[in-house]
């Protein structure tokens, strides 16, 4: 679904251009407008202006706004699931060390990477949206997949590792959500709170 396609029709206002701009330079140009604005209003004249070419650059690489939107999506999807549980397993050897990492990534994201912003204005336009809708349920579904496996891992099984890999995955959530008003170092200390009640077997103190 990545690959690159010639345009099937390029407006007549517009000259066919070789591609200055490569597909990705256009997805990181949505993920931008995404960040200060809501997916509903991409338009592809206010990214070609951003980007400084004419939209001839952009039929190179998608045949027409609806293609780039796909694009997009599957890319947060890769981002969002791929890319992060592979972040989660390197370097962590048990499975509290890979928990506590998962769960530290909102924290940890440069605030210029945007990742809460971009999750926030996906899953809104999910509300309403189709193909966002089934983007966000397969996110969903992979990163529950994953902290059951992390739950595997801490010994639990069963309707007992499912209730804790749904506390994890919502408080991950949360924590992507929730940042105003909260110090680094605040959020670093509920992360490691979380992980350990998680991990715990017993009801002890």
């Amino acid at each position: 679904m990545s690959i690159v396609e010639k345009p099937v029709e390029v407006p007549a206002a517009e000259d066919p251009q070789p591609p200055r701009m490569s597909e990705r330079d256009w997805i990181d140009a949505a993920f931008r407008h995404i960040a200060r604005n809501n997916l509903d209003d991409i338009r592809v004249e206010e990214l070609a202006r951003e980007l400084g070419v004419t939209k001839g650059s952009f039929y190179w690489h998608f045949r027409n706004r609806h293609q780039l939107v796909e694009r997009v999506l599957e890319y947060w999807m890769d981002r969002a699931t791929i890319q992060v549980t592979r972040w989660a397993r390197a370097e962590a050897a048990t499975g509290a060390e890979r928990l506590k990492r998962l769960l530290s990534l909102p924290a940890a994201t440069p605030p210029d990477k945007h990742g809460a912003e971009i999750e926030l204005a996906i899953r809104s336009w999910a509300r309403r949206e189709t193909l966002a809708a089934d983007t966000v349920r397969k996110v969903d579904a992979v990163r529950r997949e994953f902290f059951l496996e992390l739950m595997t891992d801490l010994g639990f099984s069963g309707d007992e590792a499912a209730r804790r890999a749904t506390i994890a995955q919502s408080f991950m959530l949360g924590e992507a959500l929730l940042t105003i008003g909260r110090s680094k170092a605040e959020r670093v200390a509920a992360v490691d709170a979380c992980a350990s009640m998680l991990a715990r077997h017993d009801d002890g103190p």
